[in-house]
């Protein structure tokens, strides 16, 4: 009789065990993800990566890095999120995205002047989708504190650095080199610089390639913190990684970023749907940053911007009348412009600076068109950050052909399409 109950209690014993084990292997998934989801709002703003020049990475004899693939440490993050999470993404790909968009993605590279760079970027718009793929797990396993805390530690590292090559002319290295950034001083050819009565200053780059991608990248980050009315229950976080956010945006001396800034925040103070606002205190705010960023706004930069841009885009819209139906080829846009002389033989080849052109110059109007209407569903939900990407995109290419604003779009606009989708699943 005893017998029975001694295989009843080692077959509970093995039960509680099964269950015990399936917890502790879920829990350290689950920590896992947490972790690297954490790690990648934290690396968003660094480019430390290692680059592949190929025959096909060189203009007239010099190497260009838009030209280059390159492996970022933020790409082995998404990758090892995607293989955590591999059904969601398949599950992902085949409801909403159609087999027409990876044909046209074929196409694109068969037609290509360069297939390889046609495939590298095709990759990166695929590691894009992945990141929209992931935006709802990263919610559940990101609160808002954690989401703060990732955005703030980057933007403070960020702002240290900033000000320090902005006082000392020249990056600092060290430490910073793990983070991207890159060796260059007030001398360096091509460095982006502004004058004060008559004094020459570095413009800051942080760890970005450009002082204007590290401006569009932060203004994006404010207008995300700002918009989100979920970050409210950190009050003291929010307003911070907006403080800090706002001075990053003023330091890099982007006027595009700098006059985006100013003209959302008013439209933002009008708008916002506050009831019983004091308007003299939204009058006041608008005052002191029109005045703040004045300061900045007066600093004088490269006194050519404006005809070298002009003739970028004329090239850009004869490239697009070459290739109207396919463009050129993801990622080969330079490879085209080549075949254009410029009137200014220092200045170096360069994307036309606006995403627009770029867009469609490289993609086609078919692709595209596909892509805007894979976005529509952002319309009216996120209007600030589209504006802040639209407005800023319209004078620079860096929202298409730097990994860290590309990267930052995915991560915004995942949340807002999860936003978007939380009251129609409430109601189901």
């Amino acid at each position: 009789m005893k017998k029975p109950e001694k295989t009843k209690k080692t077959s509970k014993h093995y039960s509680e065990t099964r269950v015990a084990r399936s917890f502790s292997a879920s829990w350290r998934i689950r920590m896992t993800e947490a972790t690297l989801f954490f790690t990648l709002i934290l690396l968003l703003p660094t480019q430390l990566g290692r680059h592949f020049f190929f025959p096909f990475s060189y203009l007239a004899g010099v190497r260009v890095d838009y030209l280059s693939p390159t492996l970022y440490l933020i790409d082995i993050v998404i990758f090892l999120l995607a293989l955590f999470n591999i059904k969601a993404v398949f599950k992902f790909f085949s409801e909403k995205i159609s087999g027409f968009f990876f044909g046209l993605l074929t196409l694109n590279i068969i037609f290509a002047q360069s297939w390889p760079l046609a495939l590298y970027g095709s990759v990166r718009i695929i590691e894009f989708l992945i990141i929209i793929a992931l935006g709802k797990k990263m919610l559940s396993y990101l609160n808002e504190k954690l989401l703060l805390i990732g955005f703030l530690s980057g933007a403070f590292i960020e702002l240290m650095l900033s000000i320090l090559q902005f006082v000392f002319k020249r990056s600092i290295q060290g430490p910073f080199y793990f983070i991207g950034e890159r060796l260059f001083s007030l001398a360096t050819p091509g460095i982006a610089k502004t004058t004060f009565s008559g004094i020459e200053f570095l413009r800051p780059y942080g760890s970005f390639s450009h002082p204007n991608s590290m401006a569009g990248f932060y203004l994006l980050v404010y207008f995300f913190v700002l918009t989100r009315k979920s970050l409210d229950r950190y009050l003291w976080l929010k307003y911070l990684l907006l403080l800090v956010s706002t001075c990053l945006i003023f330091i890099s001396f982007s006027k595009a970023a700098i006059l985006t800034f100013l003209l959302l925040n008013v439209l933002y103070l009008f708008f916002s749907g506050r009831k019983n606002f004091c308007r003299v205190c939204v009058a006041a705010r608008i005052v002191v940053m029109f005045f703040v960023a004045s300061i900045f706004l007066l600093a004088q930069g490269d006194p050519l911007t404006a005809p070298k841009r002009l003739e970028l885009i004329g090239n850009a819209v004869e490239i697009i009348k070459k290739y109207p139906l396919f463009g050129v080829g993801l990622n080969n846009y330079l490879l085209e412009q080549t075949s254009f002389a410029s009137k200014f033989p220092l200045f170096f080849n360069q994307p036309v600076h606006n995403i627009f052109l770029l867009l469609v110059g490289e993609a086609g109007i078919v692709l595209t068109g596909f892509i805007l209407y894979f976005f529509r569903k952002l319309f009216p939900s996120s209007i600030f950050l589209l504006l802040a990407v639209v407005v800023t995109g319209l004078f620079d290419h860096y929202w298409l052909t730097l990994v860290q604003n590309f990267l930052l779009m995915g991560v915004v606009f995942s949340t807002a399409l999860q936003d978007r989708d939380a009251p129609a699943r409430s109601r189901r």
